[in-house]
């Protein structure tokens, strides 16, 4: 299991949103700081509550992204924020982040 999660967040001020697509996780918050918060929060929760889980059911929720069109989608959104913020054409309140994770399986 990797030791990040990709994740990606939008909005402006007020009203943020924010996805973890490695977990199918998202969060909303007034703020990026906020949405992230919430979104590591929302991760933090979801890994606590599958270590519960027997361990066939563990890898299946380990494994569950989002689905791929929508990955495909953030990231070329991701990447065209990045390649055209220069010619400010509204992209630029677009984010993208490795949230830290610490999985540790039940023993």
């Amino acid at each position: 299991m990797k030791n990040t999660a990709t994740c990606y967040a939008w909005g402006r001020s007020g009203n943020w949103e924010a996805i973890c697509v490695d977990y199918d996780l998202t969060a909303q918050g007034d703020s990026l700081d906020e949405v992230r918060r919430e979104l590591d929060d929302a991760i933090e929760t979801f890994l606590s509550r599958v270590r519960e889980l027997p361990e066939s059911e563990q890898a299946m929720l380990l494994n569950r992204k989002a689905p791929l069109a929508l990955r495909t989608r953030l990231a070329v959104l991701h990447w065209l924020s990045r390649a055209l913020t220069p010619m400010r054409i509204g992209l630029s309140n677009r984010h993208s982040f490795h949230t830290p994770i610490a999985w540790t399986p039940a023993a």
